[in-house]
Protein backbone atom coordinates (compact mmCIF):
# COMPACT_ATOMS: atom_id res chain seq x y z
CA UNK A 1 0.00 0.00 0.00
CA UNK A 2 2.90 2.47 1.26
CA UNK A 3 4.71 1.37 -2.13
CA UNK A 4 1.48 2.41 -4.26
CA UNK A 5 1.10 5.89 -2.38
CA UNK A 6 4.75 6.81 -3.68
CA UNK A 7 3.68 5.79 -7.01
CA UNK A 8 0.53 7.85 -7.20
CA UNK A 9 2.63 10.68 -5.78
CA UNK A 10 5.13 10.44 -8.08
CA UNK A 11 2.80 10.34 -11.17
CA UNK A 12 0.74 13.64 -9.60
CA UNK A 13 4.25 15.60 -9.62
CA UNK A 14 4.89 14.57 -12.95
CA UNK A 15 1.57 15.50 -14.35
CA UNK A 16 1.98 19.13 -12.49
CA UNK A 17 5.25 19.69 -13.82
CA UNK A 18 4.33 18.61 -17.87
CA UNK A 19 1.31 20.93 -17.43
CA UNK A 20 3.38 23.76 -16.21
CA UNK A 21 5.69 22.99 -19.33
CA UNK A 22 2.56 22.86 -21.54
CA UNK A 23 0.97 26.17 -20.26
CA UNK A 24 3.19 28.51 -22.16
CA UNK A 25 2.96 32.43 -21.62
CA UNK A 26 1.88 35.26 -25.02
CA UNK A 27 5.19 35.39 -26.65
CA UNK A 28 6.67 39.49 -26.32
CA UNK A 29 5.09 41.40 -29.07
CA UNK A 30 1.91 39.51 -29.43
CA UNK A 31 -0.27 42.79 -28.46
CA UNK A 32 1.42 44.37 -30.99
CA UNK A 33 -1.94 43.70 -33.25
CA UNK A 34 -4.60 45.47 -30.22
CA UNK A 35 -2.51 48.65 -32.00
CA UNK A 36 -3.74 47.59 -35.35
CA UNK A 37 -6.99 49.66 -37.02
CA UNK A 38 -9.56 46.82 -37.25
CA UNK A 39 -10.22 46.16 -41.04
CA UNK A 40 -13.13 47.14 -43.00
CA UNK A 41 -14.38 44.51 -45.90
CA UNK A 42 -16.30 41.26 -46.23
CA UNK A 43 -15.75 39.23 -43.26
CA UNK A 44 -19.07 37.64 -42.58
CA UNK A 45 -20.80 35.35 -45.09
CA UNK A 46 -23.79 34.12 -44.98
CA UNK A 47 -27.39 35.42 -44.12
CA UNK A 48 -27.51 37.32 -40.65
CA UNK A 49 -26.87 37.28 -37.93
CA UNK A 50 -23.82 35.66 -38.78
CA UNK A 51 -21.92 35.80 -35.28
CA UNK A 52 -18.44 33.93 -37.41
CA UNK A 53 -15.60 36.33 -38.66
CA UNK A 54 -13.83 34.61 -41.52
CA UNK A 55 -10.58 35.91 -43.91
CA UNK A 56 -7.55 35.13 -45.98
CA UNK A 57 -4.03 36.28 -45.55
CA UNK A 58 -1.64 37.85 -47.84
CA UNK A 59 -0.11 34.13 -48.06
CA UNK A 60 -3.76 32.29 -49.15
CA UNK A 61 -4.49 30.88 -45.63
CA UNK A 62 -7.76 30.79 -44.66
CA UNK A 63 -9.06 31.55 -40.63
CA UNK A 64 -11.76 32.09 -38.64
CA UNK A 65 -12.84 33.51 -35.65
CA UNK A 66 -16.05 32.13 -33.75
CA UNK A 67 -17.85 34.22 -31.23
CA UNK A 68 -17.01 34.72 -27.60
CA UNK A 69 -13.58 33.00 -27.65
CA UNK A 70 -14.05 30.63 -30.46
CA UNK A 71 -13.04 28.26 -32.06
CA UNK A 72 -10.59 30.16 -33.72
CA UNK A 73 -7.93 29.12 -36.28
CA UNK A 74 -6.77 29.08 -39.44
CA UNK A 75 -6.41 25.49 -41.97
CA UNK A 76 -3.04 25.27 -42.41
CA UNK A 77 -0.04 24.83 -40.34
CA UNK A 78 3.89 26.19 -40.52
CA UNK A 79 6.59 23.56 -41.55
CA UNK A 80 7.45 23.01 -38.08
CA UNK A 81 4.11 21.49 -36.91
CA UNK A 82 3.92 17.96 -36.55
CA UNK A 83 3.40 15.43 -38.94
CA UNK A 84 -0.23 14.69 -40.32
CA UNK A 85 -1.74 18.16 -38.79
CA UNK A 86 -3.46 20.85 -40.98
CA UNK A 87 -5.11 23.19 -38.89
CA UNK A 88 -4.01 25.81 -36.31
CA UNK A 89 -6.81 25.60 -33.41
CA UNK A 90 -7.73 27.92 -30.41
CA UNK A 91 -10.32 28.05 -27.71
CA UNK A 92 -10.69 30.40 -24.57
CA UNK A 93 -10.38 27.47 -22.61
CA UNK A 94 -6.96 26.07 -23.32
CA UNK A 95 -3.51 26.70 -25.30
CA UNK A 96 -4.03 26.61 -28.99
CA UNK A 97 -2.92 23.35 -30.61
CA UNK A 98 -2.07 21.66 -34.20
CA UNK A 99 -4.13 19.06 -35.00
CA UNK A 100 -5.77 16.85 -37.91
CA UNK A 101 -9.40 18.03 -39.24
CA UNK A 102 -11.12 16.09 -41.99
CA UNK A 103 -12.77 19.40 -42.77
CA UNK A 104 -11.61 22.83 -43.52
CA UNK A 105 -13.44 24.23 -40.64
CA UNK A 106 -11.96 28.44 -41.57
CA UNK A 107 -12.47 28.38 -44.93
CA UNK A 108 -15.11 30.42 -46.60
CA UNK A 109 -15.24 31.41 -50.55
CA UNK A 110 -15.62 34.93 -51.50
CA UNK A 111 -14.46 36.74 -47.73
CA UNK A 112 -11.42 39.29 -48.06
CA UNK A 113 -7.82 39.18 -47.45
CA UNK A 114 -7.02 40.62 -44.19
CA UNK A 115 -4.24 43.15 -45.11
CA UNK A 116 -1.12 43.02 -42.84
CA UNK A 117 -1.18 45.56 -40.24
CA UNK A 118 -4.90 45.13 -39.54
CA UNK A 119 -7.11 42.92 -37.39
CA UNK A 120 -10.28 41.74 -36.57
CA UNK A 121 -12.07 41.26 -33.23
CA UNK A 122 -15.15 39.13 -32.42
CA UNK A 123 -16.51 39.16 -29.26
CA UNK A 124 -13.62 38.89 -27.06
CA UNK A 125 -11.24 37.30 -29.66
CA UNK A 126 -9.02 39.22 -32.36
CA UNK A 127 -6.40 38.18 -35.20
CA UNK A 128 -4.33 40.49 -37.13
CA UNK A 129 -1.95 39.84 -39.90
CA UNK A 130 1.87 41.21 -39.55
CA UNK A 131 4.33 42.63 -41.98
CA UNK A 132 6.31 39.24 -41.93
CA UNK A 133 3.13 37.67 -43.02
CA UNK A 134 2.72 36.19 -39.56
CA UNK A 135 -1.11 35.52 -38.62
CA UNK A 136 -1.18 35.97 -35.12
CA UNK A 137 -4.94 35.28 -32.58
CA UNK A 138 -6.00 35.98 -29.30
CA UNK A 139 -8.62 34.75 -26.94
CA UNK A 140 -9.64 35.00 -23.62
CA UNK A 141 -7.57 33.18 -21.02
CA UNK A 142 -4.18 34.74 -22.54
CA UNK A 143 -3.78 31.91 -25.08
CA UNK A 144 -3.36 32.39 -29.23
CA UNK A 145 -0.87 31.63 -31.32
CA UNK A 146 1.49 33.75 -33.85
CA UNK A 147 2.02 30.99 -36.98
CA UNK A 148 4.32 31.76 -40.45
CA UNK A 149 4.79 29.86 -43.41
CA UNK A 150 7.81 28.03 -41.71
CA UNK A 151 7.00 28.28 -37.76
CA UNK A 152 4.56 28.56 -35.30
CA UNK A 153 4.39 29.80 -31.39
CA UNK A 154 1.27 28.66 -29.36
CA UNK A 155 0.40 29.66 -25.91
Amino acid sequence: MLRRGATLIAVLVLALAAGAVARAEAPPGTDTIDDYPVAQGFYRPGPPPNYHVFFKTPDGLSCGIGPNGGPIGCDGVPLDAPPGTNQTFLISGGPAEYRHSPTLTFTREGVDVLPAGHRLENWGASCGVGYQGTVTCKTYGDHGFTISSVYGVLW
